[in-house]
């Protein structure tokens, strides 16, 4: 039992060995991101929805506006690191639940009585057999566009994967020793379920997770660019190439490039760090 615990993987044992330096290039990218998102005052002075009827549509590089301006005169730096905060908080926050309903449900399914895991592995392959843009942008429609709106849509539409993985991964440990172990010393199964299972099920779980954060990212572009999304007083980058398309073949270049270069950006290095988790899974964390 002592040679088990020891060999179990925890909670506090997570970690990632990381040899190659894209990774560390993608993670330096989001930490940047973020860090400009949280500090958005100390770059730049300009509030994201005010209009200046005096300096619109200023190409980038113009004296006071470095990405220039739109045609109401809105300087865009500074919708694009404001942008950020809601792109981003979207990604953290839908992943975040996104990942904690389905443990919870791959959990219930694979330690619990044999009617769940038929309900929930049964509603997920439903789920998964629907085209997910449109239960999407029907949630959306019928929820109305807001932040709210926007996470609720990702997570309803995203558990399914993080469920049945973790459901697969929680059944694959059920008959190993330490499990057996653990039961034999009378730990109810709840308890093992927390303190032995879990652990042992956070690779895989972990990279979908990540996975998830850009696939949220990507959503509410998606809905914001549709009119279903973050509401268009709010900056978003989904809002800002929305906002842009109409300029497409105006010669207004840089106010689609800029809002699209954030988003792949962030989803290329969300990505990079997701397959950087997969890779680990198998070994020891």
């Amino acid at each position: 039992m002592v040679a088990a615990e020891r060999a179990r993987p925890g909670f506090a044992a997570l970690r990632i060995r990381v040899r190659r330096p894209g990774v560390w290039a993608a993670a330096a990218v989001l930490a940047l991101l973020m860090l400009a998102a949280a500090f958005a005052p100390l770059f730049t002075s300009y509030d994201p929805i005010a209009t200046d009827t005096s300096a619109t549509g200023l190409a980038p590089g113009s004296p006071g506006h470095p990405l220039g301006t739109d045609l109401l005169g809105r300087d865009l730096l500074s919708r694009l690191l404001y942008g950020a905060r809601t792109s981003l908080l979207v990604g953290l926050v839908a992943a975040a639940i996104t990942v904690v309903i389905g443990t919870l449900l791959g959990g219930i399914a694979a330690a619990g009585p044999r009617w769940p895991d038929e309900l929930i592995s049964r509603t997920a392959d439903v789920l998964l057999s629907l085209p997910m843009l449109i239960v999407v942008l029907a949630l959306a429609a019928v929820l109305g566009p807001s932040l709210g709106t926007v996470v609720i849509a990702v997570a309803v539409t995203s558990w399914m994967p993080v469920a049945l993985t973790a459901r697969a991964e929680l059944i694959s440990q059920r008959e190993r020793l330490y499990v057996r172990a653990a039961y034999a010393l009378g730990l109810s199964r709840a308890q093992v379920l927390r303190r032995h299972l879990l652990p042992g099920a956070l690779p895989p779980v972990a990279s979908i997770a990540a996975f998830e954060v850009g696939h949220a990212i990507l959503t509410e572009s998606t809905l914001s660019f549709l009119g279903l999304g973050i509401p268009p007083n709010r900056p978003s980058w989904g809002n800002l190439l929305t906002e842009a398309q109409a300029h497409l073949l105006t010669g207004e270049w840089y106010t689609v490039a800029f809002p699209a270069a954030c988003v792949v950006v962030t989803i290329l290095a969300v990505n990079v760090l997701a397959s950087a988790v997969a890779d680990q899974e198998g070994r020891a964390w």
